[in-house]
């Protein structure tokens, strides 16, 4: 068992070193717009199935240090602020940016007292940090849906076109399964805990 818990991170890097391979390479150029959603929701699907099928994924998922995959969260501060920067530069419509900006921006800032919080004993603690949570994932759902809505239906594809180049070209790929993944995590943990 230990020996397929460890092979978890390899399988894990063997990811990010790939997709970032892809993003740096400029394949997404050549893809079609309904690949985003395909990019994005497939490792999650996966991590989802191999978490409630394989052992060693859900022991390796139980020694995650939840403090981590909170801090992950501030990559959001980043792009959101990139987004807004887009936006003003009028390579991405505000529609998506101003929901997918001051969002993002919040959601990356309050990670760093729902880090603080989270191994935390007691009610309020835990209770703050499912708030973050759920604000959080909220969050990335109305950004997921506001990316669709300008690619499906007023095809506006500059946000496309944006992240056909890097830095962005890492969001469907990498950045943003890791942000719903590391959510899908911290509710599983959190719900854990209550018990």
């Amino acid at each position: 068992m230990s020996e397929s818990v460890s092979a978890v991170p390899a399988v894990i890097a063997g990811w990010i070193v790939a997709a970032l391979a892809v993003a740096g390479s400029g394949a997404l150029a050549s893809l079609p717009p309904p690949a985003v959603p395909f990019l994005i929701w497939s490792p999650v699907v996966i991590g989802v199935w191999a978490w409630r099928r394989l052992p060693a994924v859900r022991a390796f998922a139980d020694g995650i240090d939840l403090r981590l995959a909170v801090l992950y969260h501030l990559v959001r501060v980043v792009f959101g602020a990139l987004f807004l920067w887009e936006m003003r530069a009028g390579r991405l419509p505000a529609a998506f940016a101003m929901i997918a900006g001051p969002g993002d921006i919040a959601a990356g800032l309050l990670a760093i007292p729902a880090a603080w919080l989270i191994n935390r004993e007691g009610e309020g603690p835990r209770r703050i940090c499912l708030a973050w949570n759920l604000f959080a994932f909220v969050d990335i759902l109305a950004v997921f849906a506001s990316a669709q809505r300008m690619l499906f239906v007023e095809r506006d594809l500059r946000f496309f076109a944006l992240v056909r180049t890097l830095p962005y070209a890492t969001l469907p790929m990498l950045v943003v399964p890791l942000i719903l993944l590391t959510h899908l995590l911290i509710f599983q943990r959190l719900r854990r805990s209550r018990r």
